[in-house]
């Protein structure tokens, strides 16, 4: 199974489509459409990235549902804050 940002990369790239026309048509800022892309969910803010992801997805023409199901997934296996997540030596 690919994860969100891939489904969401080759879906957009599939209709010919750049981050910026998804800019353009969604009104989300090309720096968070490209984070979901790549996975880096901790830079959008948890306020707005069920929606984001929503809004991208029906644009694409994806179930936004189980992507959301599954972002959510990922999400809880992402820490929130990825310079916490080195190991400390005892």
């Amino acid at each position: 199974m690919h994860d969100v940002g891939s489904i969401l990369r080759e879906e957009r790239k599939a209709r010919g489509l750049e981050i910026s026309d998804i800019a353009k048509r969604t009104h989300i800022n090309a720096f968070y459409l490209k984070a979901m892309e790549e996975g880096k969910y901790h830079v959008i803010p948890r306020v707005f990235d069920k929606g984001y992801l929503r809004i991208y997805a029906k644009l694409l023409g994806l179930d936004a549902p189980t992507l959301i199901d599954q972002y959510e997934l990922e999400r809880k296996a992402v820490p929130t804050n990825p310079s916490l997540s080195v190991a400390r030596s005892a």
